[in-house]
């Protein structure tokens, strides 16, 4: 994990709270020795930061999507 990451929750978070915020993306600000400080990023107030575990965190399973040009 480092500055810049985008991630989510585990599948299972040790606290019952954040079962909640299972469909969250955050991306990662600060990473320290055992927590780091994300940003929520899918909400409406993207100025939520959380100062959490590592381990509560793994990278987000983003889709991509393709983008095809047309000619006028």
């Amino acid at each position: 994990m480092k500055k810049g990451d985008i991630v989510q929750l585990v599948t299972v978070p040790d606290s019952g709270w954040r079962k909640e915020h299972l469909g969250r993306i955050f991306e990662v600000h600060e990473v320290y020795e055992r927590r780091c400080l994300v940003r929520m990023l899918n909400i409406s107030n993207q100025e939520r930061y959380w100062f959490i575990e590592k381990v509560n965190f793994q990278p987000a399973n983003l889709q991509i999507i393709e983008i095809e040009e047309h000619e006028s």
